[in-house]
């Protein structure tokens, strides 16, 4: 009997095993269409460990001991030996972005340049294969973690003039590895007519040099100005929806949330699902910008998933402000390294609370990026007046990476979900300290134990393309608040680390919770979808100088394996019974 088709169960917790129990045990003639043996934790209290599960029509059929399990086998039942492997919950990545991720496996990669002429190299190259006159893209350049800094920089960035000049006859879009800032050439700030005379949007920056003229940098909504541009169609969605699927999935992500989609993608998102060639499971959120697509979507109403059709839209993506690689997230004193600025407020908190107002009463998730403390006290004032006695709309401060000390009861007192990203800290701790100070670095930045502390639902992401689509950095940099390469050693800031159990939770059923799917995954129960991502070491007690040495070795989605990466004890051991 299938099963696929069924809507969200109306209740959680135990009552919801215990409902799907009696259904299950009511078709037991049917036996289970894979079984799972081997070491697998639930992120459940009641059973945190077990050694089988049984999936049937997608979801977990059953959850116990070896034996009570593989007894339900049929002939036709598939039944998968881990071995040394370990089994978890299906991995949530509470934040990153599709189609930027989709758009960065194309572009070139500039994620490794050490330096300025790194990357003008890497484009010559890429140049040389362009046809005339074609946009060249590439992106994830960060000047901060260059060793060799180019003669002639404007406020810390560099300026087009050497790109300018390497390449010559095709327009160069860079983007900054934060994507809140852009470096254009000369060729492509013809063609968009950037000049001496151009003014920034509300929000944006132009930077211009000591002569008055576009240095080739622009910061936030003056990142508009360039659209033209890079502005693609459905077909072109979809392509790199296709192509970031599969590499997400291969990282062992098996749900994602979308974090700020513009119409086209959206379509690319909807046309998939109802072919049913959505194998990741999609939350995505509507870019609060995009006046056309919330035109379209929000008088249809949510759309929840099914098991067919992986895609929900619910909530709404704002920027409150901009990022502080870029010195444009918005704080409430100076940046310690540049006096002159506070960072840039993106969009206003009047326009927010006219927002909350107008898909209040359809219930629409509001999901703001706040990274400066002045942005996140902002919204956070702003959720609390709107919000009142509500404390079950889940509105969410995506990054919350710096605050004030007032600021996490407010988390608390209203239930807002903080959706952070605990790579940054690898990535951005070693120079953010620059432009914050030990001060505010030490008392509000990266706080993941003291909202814990607090009781605040803390859901885990990567922010990718800004960071790689990797969750085990990203659970490595939870629990060690150190960067990737192991320093320093006892970590930054250690009295914020997470632990790994809790690490663990904030990747799997924080991430359901924050997209109102805790009924439905986020842990190994009867009932709940058979998501599993299963890896080639328990990330829970191996050596911490092991953890980066783990490897995806099984993804399931729905009971169907998407991703097969296991080597020693591989397909001689997935024997039908």
């Amino acid at each position: 009997m299938a099963r696929t088709d069924l809507h969200r169960p109306q209740c959680s917790g135990p009552w919801l095993s215990v409902l799907w129990g009696i259904f299950f045990s009511a078709t037991a003639l049917s036996a289970p269409d894979r079984i799972l043996v081997g070491k697998i934790y639930t992120v459940n209290d009641e059973s945190p460990v077990v050694e089988a599960v049984a999936i049937e029509d997608g979801r977990f059929s059953a959850v116990g001991s070896r034996s009570d399990i593989v007894a339900m086998a049929g002939p036709d039942t598939h039944i998968v030996e881990l071995g040394h492997h370990v089994a978890y919950p299906g991995f949530i990545d509470a934040h990153l972005h599709v189609a930027g991720i989709g758009s960065a496996l194309k572009s070139v990669d500039l994620t490794q340049a050490s330096s300025y002429s790194d990357i003008l190299a890497a484009v010559q190259q890429r140049a040389a294969t362009t046809p005339t006159g074609e946009l060249v893209i590439g992106r994830g350049w960060h000047q901060s973690k260059w060793r060799v800094q180019p003669d002639g920089r404007v406020e810390g960035f560099p300026t087009h003039t050497e790109l300018s000049a390497a390449v010559p006859d095709h327009p160069v879009l860079l983007e900054h590895a934060n994507g809140h800032s852009i470096l254009i050439n000369a060729r492509a700030m013809a063609m968009l007519g950037i000049n001496s005379e151009s003014q920034p949007p509300e929000g944006g920056v132009i930077v211009i040099d000591a002569g008055g003229q576009p240095t080739g940098i622009l910061h936030e909504t003056a990142i508009q100005l360039a659209a033209p541009l890079a502005r693609y169609d459905l077909q072109a969605a979809i392509d790199y929806l296709k192509a970031a699927q599969d590499h997400i999935l291969a990282l062992g992500i098996t749900s994602a949330h979308d974090a700020g989609v513009t119409g086209t993608d959206l379509e690319a998102q909807r046309t998939l699902a109802e072919r049913g060639d959505l194998k990741l499971r999609l939350y995505s959120m509507i870019d609060g910008t995009d006046a056309d697509a919330l035109a379209e979507w929000l008088p249809r109403g949510h759309r929840l998933a099914t098991e067919r059709e992986r895609l929900t839209v619910r909530s709404i993506k704002i920027q409150a402000d901009g990022a502080l690689g870029s010195r444009t997230a918005w704080l409430h004193q100076p940046y310690s390294d540049a006096l002159e600025t506070r960072g840039v407020s993106t969009y206003s908190m009047e326009d927010l609370t006219k927002l909350i107002a107008r898909t209040r009463m359809e219930n629409w998730q509001i999901n703001v990026h706040a990274i400066g403390d002045r942005a996140n006290s902002e919204v956070l004032q702003v959720f609390a007046e709107n919000l009142g006695d509500n404390t079950e709309a889940r509105f969410r401060i995506e990054h919350a990476q710096h605050l004030t000390t007032a600021d996490p009861a407010i988390f608390a007192q209203y239930g807002i979900i903080a959706s952070m990203q605990p790579i940054h800290l690898s990535s951005d701790r070693p120079w953010a300290i620059e432009r914050l100070g030990k001060e505010r670095i030490e008392e509000g930045a990266y706080m993941w134990r003291k909202l814990l502390d607090l009781g605040i639902t803390v859901a885990s992401g990567t922010d990718a393309p800004v960071e790689p689509v990797d969750p085990l950095a990203n659970f490595y940099a939870a629990v060690t608040r150190k960067q990737l390469s192991g320093l320093p050693p006892q970590g930054y800031e250690p009295g914020q680390k997470m632990t790994r159990e809790e690490t663990l939770y904030a990747m799997t059923m924080a991430g359901a919770f924050a997209a109102f799917e805790e009924s439905e995954k986020g842990s190994v129960e009867t009932g709940k979808y058979a998501d599993l991502t299963i890896l080639s070491q328990d990330i829970l007690t191996v050596p911490e100088s092991d953890l980066l040495n783990t490897t995806v070795g099984l993804v399931l989605v729905g009971g169907d394996i998407v991703y097969d990466n296991r080597r020693d004890d591989k397909r001689d051991n997935d024997n039908p019974s």
